[in-house]
């Protein structure tokens, strides 16, 4: 593995506090002259200035992302990865540099997020709505391969669609593809238009690290005119999407729980009472007193 560094990199300094880190983009690139793989370091901008090249074999490259959490799909050019050097230090090892696959912005692309929802405020469409009176019906954006975080929540969703709880419409997509989601979103709001669905879950966290396909504005702006409250089962840092939830979380049983919290309420407010003496009255045998039919004819 041939790394170059640029001039000045081995000059003496200070070592960073275990707080302290450096956010920097990977860009894995077509190799030119040699075997293998080219990958290019950068600033945190995707326009800054190179900090490094790095020959490596396809197997190894593999390999170090996937301890990242990447898949092998980032083994082909791309979009550059964002990750995150700190350092570490052990009392008895001394210090240590961990690499992390980070999901945080760059700081032009927390710009654009700010800007664009100050325009969708400014145009009245950037709605938090309120949490649904009842959930009897719910459309879910899911991850077309699964994905962990919906893999988690799925079992106990599935089991109130058995119980016929609540009804489920699942919409498996391309988290990746903005046309994809853009296209589910605006399907979701016709669902919700004609059946009059009670919420729309978007499974946000099954996306790839660094994506950002719930920042594109077409798929922020179809996300505030999806008509009903939004949940969403979020990754470790927010998107603008999960901004205009009503919950949102990163762990799902706080969906769940969530989703359960509006199934509680809906049983606060019924009259069971009500309910009570109607399931008697439907219940009871339809037979007078001594045993004398009911008469079969209207008495007039």
């Amino acid at each position: 593995m041939n790394i170059t560094v640029p001039a000045g990199a081995q000059d003496p300094a200070r070592p960073p506090a275990s707080q302290d880190g450096l956010e920097a983009l990977l860009r894995v690139l077509p190799h030119r002259y040699k075997p293998g793989l080219r990958a290019l370091l950068t600033g945190p901008e995707p326009g800054g200035p190179a900090l490094g090249h790095v020959y490596v074999r396809d197997e190894w490259l593999a390999s170090a992302l996937g301890l990242l959490g990447l898949g092998p799909t980032w083994t082909r050019s791309g979009e550059p990865i964002p990750i995150r050097f700190d350092l570490e230090y052990d009392a008895r090892l001394g210090p240590r540099l961990v690499i992390s696959a980070s999901d945080w912005p760059t700081q032009a692309q927390a710009a654009a997020d700010a800007e664009l929802r100050r325009t969708l405020e400014e145009q009245g469409r950037w709605r938090q709505r309120r949490a649904p009176e009842r959930l009897r019906q719910l459309f879910v954006l899911v991850p077309e391969n699964d994905g962990p975080r919906w893999a988690a929540l799925a079992l106990q969703l599935q089991n109130l669609d058995e119980c016929r709880i609540v009804s489920l419409a699942v919409r498996p997509v391309d988290l990746d593809d903005a046309d994809a989601v853009h296209e589910a979103l605006r399907d979701a709001a016709e669902f919700v238009h004609w059946t009059g669905a009670d919420a729309v879950l978007v499974v946000t966290g099954d996306r790839r690290t660094g994506g950002r396909t719930f920042s594109d504005p077409r798929v922020v702006e179809a996300a505030c005119d999806l008509g009903a409250p939004l949940i969403t089962l979020a990754g470790p840092v927010p998107t603008p999407v999960d901004a205009l939830a009503w919950r949102s979380s990163p762990i799902p049983g706080a969906v769940q729980a969530a989703i359960e919290e509006v199934l509680r309420g809906e049983l606060a407010r019924a009259d069971r009472a009500r309910l009570d003496r109607i399931a008697e009255v439907l219940t009871r045998p339809r037979i007078a007193p001594g045993d004398e039919a009911w008469p079969s004819d209207a008495p007039f």
